[in-house]
C-alpha cells in the first residue's frame, strides 16, 4: 500500500499554497479557470490519479460535477447528486472528510456513475469546500492504487478546500453583485417605460425583451386573460421563432402555464416536453426549449396573466431569478392595470363628451322644428342608422351647421359681409 510523501514540510507547503491561492483569488479568472487551478493544485500535492470538484446548488439542493482533471464535457454539470447521497453527498450534509485507502466502491455510502472512470479507482479523498462555515461544494481525489491518506496530506488538501471555498464564494458574490446590477438596471429600464409610454403593447413587448436579454431566454412572453373565454393570449413576446406569436391562446383549466393561474403562484418546469398539459410540444422540439419559469401577474390578489422565460438547456432556476422575474411582474401587472384605467377613463370621458353634444343637437332640432326631445332623438338615431354614422358625428354636423347659420345672421362688428366684399376688392383693383 501506497503512503503519500509530501515532497517539502506541512508548513512550507502551506506557505506555498496560500501564495498561490492569494494570486488566484486577486486575479480575474472565470470559475471554470478557476477550478482547473483548484485541480492542479491538488494534484501537485497528492500525486493523485484523478480529481473532481462539485459546488452545491441550493436552489435544487444538490452538489454537481464543475470540474475535473480527466476529460469530461457531456458529465460536465449533468452529474448531480442530492445532499447526503452517495459519499460525494454525505461529505456535503456534514461537511467531514471520507479517506478511504482502499476498495472505496465497496463502501455502502459509495454511488457509482457508470460514465466516470474515477468511480473503479481504489482510494478515494472527499473534501468539503466551506467558506465562512458555508458549503461551497466538495472535492475528491482518487488514486488507482490503493493509498493511505496521511494526515500531513489530508491536512494540505482541506486547507485547499478552506482557503478555495473562499475564492469561489468572493467569485459568486462578485457574479450575483453583477448578476443583481444588471437586474436592476432592468428594473430601472422597465420602469421608465411604464412612466414614459402610454401605450400598452410597447410596454410589454420592452418588458419581455429586456427580461428575455437579462436571464439569456430564446422565448420569453407575457400572456393576458380573456375573462369571457378563460383563455390565456400572447400579448407580447420576445422569441427566436415567429411562430410562437401565431400560437392558439391556452384554455386556464386545462393547460400548464393556467396552472399559475389558478394557483397565483410561481411554477418551474426542468423539462416541458415531459409535461402532458403543456400545449406547444411541437414548438418546443423545432425551437429547442428545455425549462421554464412561469410566474403571475398580479394586481390587487387578481392574476391578470402570466410572464413566462423559456431555456434552452434544462435549468434550475434560482431563488434571486425567480425573485427578479416575481418584481418585474409586479411592474408589469402595474403597467397594465395603468393602462386599462386609462383607457376606461378616456372612454367614460369619450361617451360623456358624446352625450353632451347629443343633447346640445337635440336642443338645436327641437327648437329649429319644433320637436319633442324624444322625437329629435329619434330623428337623430334614425339618420344616424340611415347614414351608419355614429350618432356623435351627426350631432358635431348640427352644432357646426347652427353655429355657421348664427355666423351668417349675426356677422362680428365691423367685418363686411360676403356681398359687400367683391365690390371693394374691384374698387381696390380700379385703383
Amino acid at each position: 500500500m501506497r503512503t503519500a510523501t509530501p515532497a517539502v514540510s506541512e508548513g512550507s507547503s502551506q506557505v506555498a499554497l496560500l501564495h498561490h491561492i492569494s494570486s488566484i483569488v486577486s486575479s480575474d479568472l472565470s470559475l471554470e479557470k478557476m477550478l482547473q487551478e483548484l485541480i492542479s493544485l491538488t494534484l501537485e500535492t497528492t500525486r493523485c490519479d484523478a480529481c473532481l470538484v462539485y459546488l452545491v446548488e441550493h436552489a435544487t439542493n444538490e452538489v454537481v460535477l464543475h470540474a475535473s482533471q480527466l476529460p469530461h464535457a457531456s458529465e460536465i454539470g449533468n452529474i448531480r447528486l442530492k445532499i447526503g447521497e452517495g459519499i460525494t453527498g454525505w461529505v456535503a450534509q456534514h461537511k467531514s472528510v471520507v479517506a478511504l485507502s482502499n476498495k472505496a466502491s465497496a463502501d455502502v455510502r459509495f454511488k457509482t456513475f457508470q460514465t466516470l472512470p474515477e468511480d473503479t479507482f481504489d482510494a478515494f479523498l472527499s473534501v468539503p469546500l466551506v467558506s465562512g462555515g458555508d458549503l461551497i461544494g466538495v472535492i475528491n481525489v482518487h488514486h488507482r492504487a490503493a493509498h493511505t491518506h496521511a494526515p500531513e496530506e489530508i491536512a494540505l488538501v482541506s486547507f485547499i478546500g478552506e482557503q478555495m471555498g473562499v475564492a469561489i464564494a468572493k467569485w459568486r458574490l462578485e457574479e450575483r453583485s453583477e448578476t443583481a446590477a444588471k437586474r436592476m438596471e432592468t428594473l430601472a429600464a422597465v420602469a421608465q417605460t411604464i412612466s414614459a409610454e402610454n401605450y400598452l403593447d410597447r410596454i410589454l413587448q420592452a418588458i419581455s425583451e429586456m427580461v428575455a436579454e437579462t436571464l439569456d431566454s430564446p422565448v420569453c412572453s407575457i400572456m393576458l386573460i380573456d375573462e369571457d373565454r378563460r383563455e390565456l393570449v400572447i400579448s407580447a413576446a420576445r422569441c427566436s421563432s415567429p411562430d410562437y406569436l401565431h400560437k392558439m391562446p391556452l384554455k386556464i383549466e386545462d393547460s400548464l402555464i393556467g396552472r399559475v393561474v389558478r394557483e397565483g403562484r410561481p411554477i418551474t418546469v426542468p423539462n416541458v416536453l415531459a409535461e402532458k398539459q403543456f400545449r406547444y410540444p411541437e414548438l418546443a422540439r423545432k425551437t429547442g426549449l428545455a425549462s421554464l419559469l412561469s410566474v403571475p401577474l398580479l394586481t390587487r390578489e387578481k392574476v391578470i396573466g402570466t410572464i413566462n422565460i423559456y431555456t434552452r438547456e434544462q435549468r434550475a432556476f434560482s431563488d434571486e431569478e425567480i425573485g427578479f422575474v416575481k418584481a418585474v411582474a409586479g411592474q408589469a401587472a402595474v403597467a397594465i392595470e395603468n393602462a386599462r384605467l386609462m383607457s376606461e377613463t378616456l372612454e367614460m370621458k369619450r361617451t360623456l363628451e358624446a352625450r353632451k353634444l347629443v343633447e346640445r343637437a337635440k336642443g338645436i332640432l327641437q327648437q329649429k322644428y319644433n320637436l319633442t326631445e324624444e322625437e329629435a332623438y329619434l330623428r337623430l338615431r334614425n339618420e344616424s342608422r340611415r347614414l351608419r354614422r355614429p350618432m356623435r358625428d351627426l350631432a358635431e354636423a348640427v352644432i357646426l351647421a347652427d353655429d355657421l347659420r348664427r355666423v351668417g345672421e349675426n356677422p362680428r362688428p365691423g367685418r363686411p359681409e360676403k356681398h359687400d366684399i367683391e365690390p371693394q376688392i374691384n374698387a381696390d383693383e380700379r385703383g
